[in-house]
């Protein structure tokens, strides 16, 4: 092979691997060009505070004073009814008896709208415990010295349903944790309620239906696995925690939190 040739072929090398970067550039700013996809939000991703702030006051006695915000947050299909249910607890007078008024006409519509609230988003959760609360406080659930403890059984059941629906899934969520506690205090004081409520005796009904609720919502017992919920529960409210582990009286942890944190919410009209 003479040097020309050398030479020539040297050259056509050189062409194609110049031929061969620039083909590779041009693919990478191609690709480069693309538009990126747009991000997507899982729809059960929980945000890392809650877009409704302090939720709690929600469920206490100035609650009224903001339950308008909670408007803009229930899920457009429901937000129509929702207000009509506001309308209808936050304006009930004359303290009826919870059993009694459940079961008429309005007692039975609200009823129909706290069960589709529940199968809603954690906002229409929120507003169906809302509900349950404002309940609490307009009608009279007390059994008084004849004993009627139905009142306070029907309370119970509502506030039993949303747990059983919420209450693990609320344990780690920034909005309902804090509410879905103070329900759990709420309905162990309402059941604890009904169990004392004899002057004789003690109905065992309702504290056996409610310890053995508890046990399975929160894992606690004498030698249970906690639950997210129970986990929350004995770091926030240790005394209820404590007295559900217990084998005497183990709703009593429950009444005296509840005392503490709804004073008021004894039975009677507020």
């Amino acid at each position: 092979m003479d040097g020309a040739e050398s030479n020539s072929r040297g050259r056509a090398a050189f062409r194609a691997l110049v031929v061969a970067g620039a083909v590779s550039l041009a693919a990478a700013l191609a690709v480069r060009a693309i538009p990126p996809a747009p991000a997507t939000t899982p729809k059960d991703v929980v945000e890392d505070a809650p877009r409704l702030a302090e939720p709690m006051q929600l469920l206490g006695n100035g609650a009224y004073l903001r339950v308008p915000e909670l408007d803009r947050w229930i899920s457009e299909g429901r937000r129509k009814d929702f207000k009509t249910c506001l309308r209808t607890t936050f304006f009930l007078e004359g303290c009826p008896s919870l059993q009694e008024w459940m079961d008429g006409a309005d007692g039975q519509w609200i009823e129909r709208q706290l069960v589709v609230l529940r199968s809603g988003t954690r906002e229409d959760a929120l507003a169906a415990l809302v509900l349950i609360f404002q309940l609490a406080r307009a009608c009279e659930w007390s059994p008084g010295i004849l004993a009627h403890t139905q009142h306070a059984e029907r309370l119970g059941g509502l506030l039993q349903d949303w747990l059983r629906t919420w209450g693990e899934p609320a344990a780690r969520d920034p909005l309902l944790s804090e509410p879905a506690l103070a329900a759990a205090l709420l309905y162990g004081r309402v059941m604890r309620v009904a169990w004392k409520a004899p002057m004789l005796s003690k109905n065992t009904a309702p504290y056996e239906r409610a310890t053995a609720f508890l046990e399975g919502l929160t894992g606690i017992s004498s030698g249970g696995h906690r639950t997210r919920f129970g986990e929350a529960l004995a770091a926030r409210y240790a005394r209820a925690a404590t007295k559900l582990a217990s084998n005497n009286d183990r709703l009593e942890g429950f009444e005296e939190e509840a005392d503490a944190l709804f004073p008021s919410l004894t039975g009677g009209c507020e």
